[in-house]
């Protein structure tokens, strides 16, 4: 399914900037409507528990919405912008899932752990990737991605969360100049040739798209670091994979590996769970 509609989350954090210009490239390149969600919680405890925004809240959107206005009409990119009423913490993690719903690609920052006010909630991106439904963009809150989708590492590991990534990045590797497909297995998996019979060459050629194919073993519980390095190595401007799938050893806690690419990812990430 072509990517129509996006939905870019906004806030007054200092990496908004980067991220609309990567959500407005995006829908240009694809022809689709963007719509800028703002949605931050509120410092001001008050106005949390009245359940309307705070002077300060009420400011950072307007900024927000002149921002989304200006940078979509400069692109000609048609677009909506949406606040939030309010900024109670369970409020902007809730509403944003369920705006992520309507959506074909929903596009989040990751987490800065040292921005010290305007960003979004901690768990905000794992929360919309688990819950939404639907494809989630993650983009590094360092550095300036100007053509996402360009190069793309594929993580594959047959499991249905990893089927359902690569079934949601189509839009992307149809544009793709370079397309890798990196499998990941376990030792036992490797030790009972398992990687033989998962080939998607012929699959993705189907949908017009190239894909060279390689793998590793994982032998020990970096298997996301090792996996993030070959994507640099690469020179990957996206990775797909699938969200809470067993990409490391069985025994580890479900999700961790996605959590570790979540949180130290130097590429953006499509996400599906």
């Amino acid at each position: 399914m072509p990517l129509k509609h996006i939905l870019v989350h906004l806030d007054s954090s200092s990496n908004v900037e980067s991220r609309l210009n990567a959500a407005v490239a995006l829908a240009k390149q694809h022809g689709a409507f963007l719509r800028g969600l703002f949605a931050q919680p509120d410092r001001i405890a008050t106005s949390v528990v009245a359940r309307r925004p705070s002077d300060h809240l009420a400011q950072a959107a307007a900024r927000s919405e002149a921002l989304f206005r200006a940078k979509t009409q400069e692109a000609g990119v048609p677009s909506e912008w949406h606040g939030l009423a309010h900024g109670e913490y369970n409020h902007v993690i809730r509403e944003t899932i369920i705006w992520s719903r309507f959506a074909d690609l929903t596009i989040l920052s990751q987490y800065d752990r040292d921005q010290s006010e305007g960003g979004a909630p901690e768990e905000l991106a794992e929360q919309v990737v688990l819950n939404a439904g639907r494809p989630v963009l993650v983009v590094p809150y360092a550095g300036l991605f100007p053509h996402i989708g360009k190069r793309v590492v594929i993580a594959w590991n047959a499991e249905r969360e990893a089927s359902r990534a690569l079934a949601d990045s189509i839009p992307f590797l149809t544009q793709a100049s370079e397309v890798t497909v990196i499998t990941v297995l376990t030792q036992a998996a490797a030790h009972h040739g398992d990687g033989g019979r998962i080939q998607l060459a012929d699959h993705l050629r189907l949908h017009g798209v190239k894909a060279e194919q390689t793998h590793f073993t994982v032998t020990d519980i970096g298997a996301m670091d090792a996996l993030l390095a070959q994507a640099v190595d690469l020179g990957a401007d996206l990775l797909v994979m699938g969200a809470h799938g067993h990409y490391t050893f069985p025994y580890l806690h479900r999700g961790s590996g996605t959590r570790h690419v979540l949180r130290s990812a130097p590429l953006p990430v499509l996400l599906s769970h």
